[in-house]
């Protein structure tokens, strides 16, 4: 769901910049702000998602203590 809102609004400010950009004398400003908004549409899609840090230790730390006691079980 935040993809396609994340698309919409960026399709719709890439559009808005570009028909601004097309349609004034300067048109870098608004050849600017299309790119940026793509760029950053990009960069938020390949960006990995980090959860809290504390919590993936956590997790991995029980992880961990599971594997130990299901050998400890296993070796008597």
């Amino acid at each position: 769901m935040k993809f396609l809102v994340k698309l919409i609004l960026v399709s719709f400010i890439g559009m808005v910049a570009m028909f601004g950009a097309f349609g004034s004398e300067n048109e870098w400003p608004g050849l600017i702000v299309a790119v940026t908004v793509w760029v950053w549409f990009i960069y938020s899609l390949s960006k990995p998602k980090v959860r809290n840090p504390d919590q993936t230790i956590r997790e991995l730390e029980r992880r961990n203590e599971e594997l130990l006691r299901e050998l400890e079980r296993r070796g008597h």
